[in-house]
């Protein structure tokens, strides 16, 4: 990190604290020597998970995004719980929204979902699925579908817009690149 860019925290309040984040009001002093304001949401962080079927297909998920007023078509995804790894967070997140079990799970990166006022990660996976299905394992609050997708779908929905979650366009970008470089074996 650049030493002339940061900015030093004078003080942080807690304005508020919910289930799955929580909002800093941080003073701050600019490498100029100005203060200024920041505010921060926290989260705990994030898995997104390309899980494909021994038939090739991708599992998907329609989600009703209340903050938008509408069902996205995204990728499995969900929230780490506190203290997880992110790899036992994508396990148990496949297996809940999918019904699958993961045979094979490939870390394929991470980014940061909107740097300028959050500090979330997205950990991002590439899962190979076992046969069979089982019993959709969601949360209480939780409303979704599985949708199976092959690769032409998902490339037609992203360049007509019915997929425009940022997470599933990222990861639908990671996984290419690493089918490119010979990392994961297409199906």
């Amino acid at each position: 990190m650049e030493e002339s860019m940061v900015e030093k925290t004078l003080a942080s309040r807690r304005i508020f604290e919910g289930r799955a984040i929580t909002v800093d009001i941080l003073d701050i002093e600019l490498p100029t020597g100005r203060t200024s304001t920041r505010e921060v949401m926290r989260h705990r962080g994030a898995v997104c998970i390309l899980a494909q079927r021994p038939d090739g297909t991708f599992v998907f998920v329609r989600q009703y995004r209340k903050a938008v007023e509408k069902a996205l078509l995204e990728c499995v995804a969900g929230c780490m719980e506190v203290g997880e790894p992110p790899e036992t967070s994508a396990l148990r997140e496949t297996r809940e929204e999918t019904g699958y079990e993961v045979d094979q799970l490939i870390s394929l990166g991470k980014s940061l979902p909107a740097p300028g006022y959050c500090d979330e990660v997205h950990h991002h996976f590439y899962a190979r699925l076992k046969p069979l299905a089982g019993e959709l394992q969601l949360d209480t609050d939780e409303n979704l579908y599985p949708v199976f997708l092959s690769a032409e779908e998902i490339e037609a929905a992203i360049e007509d817009g019915t997929i425009d979650d940022g997470k599933s366009i990222i990861l639908w970008d990671f996984y290419k690149r690493a089918v490119k470089r010979g990392e994961i074996e297409r199906v």
